[in-house]
């Protein structure tokens, strides 16, 4: 990963934007719970009622946490690197959003 190009929030899978309510859209409340929304889920692009727009999602601590860690369970059994335990930046930067210790 390359902090310049990505950052750990933004590898994280969020909703389709069609059909969330414009809170949720405008980074008001949580994609995932519709809570308050407190971090930064970097920009997206989607169709929301046919035109391609940018959209800033936002989480709240707990769904970012939870979301962070599924992706992180994914990514060191998928990554060349991280499966034969040469970890990589991704995982890094992954657990520690997760809040999980980097080991």
């Amino acid at each position: 990963m390359n902090p310049g190009f990505v950052g750990a929030a933004e590898m994280l899978a969020v909703p389709r934007a069609a059909g969330l309510a414009s809170e949720r859209i405008d980074g008001k409340r949580c994609v995932w719970c519709a809570g308050p929304a407190s971090m930064d889920l970097g920009p997206r692009l989607s169709v929301i009622d046919g035109v391609l727009q940018r959209w800033e999602p936002r989480g709240c601590r707990s769904c970012v946490r939870r979301e962070a860690g599924r992706v992180y369970d994914i990514h060191v059994t998928t990554c060349a690197r991280c499966s034969h335990r040469d970890y990589c930046p991704d995982r890094e930067a992954l657990a520690r959003l997760a809040g999980e210790r980097v080991q």
